[in-house]
């Protein structure tokens, strides 16, 4: 249990990336349902994958709130050293949580097209740090038709 938990946190983190935020630019995301594949690697814990499916709507997307388990994830972020190539982009979130004294610092590199997206996340700090330093995580996502 203790394994998802931990898990469910760093996938609410990565999914924390995709708020509303001006200094973020803005994924070209098709609604419909998704299917998402993770894997977190946490040092003394090991390996978590995970996957899902979710309907993401219009509604969703229009507000930047494309997963439901960020919109529940309490988290204030702030994003610097935003880059984009094309359907790639690179970005450092801080990120705070009401209930943690110190900020998580989370690194991303991602390519995300209107029906697929494949990030890396790197997190330190915060929640990660009394986890032994760094949280690693990888996602790919693909859009498989409507809701």
């Amino acid at each position: 249990m203790k394994r998802f938990a931990l898990g469910s946190f760093a996938i609410a983190s990565l999914f924390a990336a995709f708020g509303v935020s001006a200094q973020m630019p803005k994924f070209d995301t098709q609604p419909g349902k998704w299917s998402y594949t993770t894997r977190t690697e946490i040092p003394g814990i090991g390996s978590i994958p995970m996957s899902f499916e979710q309907c993401v709507t219009q509604k969703d997307i229009d507000e930047g709130r494309n997963l439901s388990a960020q919109k529940d994830a309490g988290m204030d972020c702030k994003y610097s050293d935003v880059k984009q190539s094309g359907n790639r982009y690179q970005f450092t979130a801080t990120c705070r949580m009401k209930d943690s004294p110190e900020p998580m610092v989370m690194t991303y590199d991602m390519t995300a097209t209107a029906t697929q997206m494949d990030a890396k996340m790197t997190m330190t700090g915060g929640t990660a740090k009394a986890m032994g330093g760094k949280m690693n995580m990888s996602m790919s996502s693909k859009r498989l038709g409507g809701c």
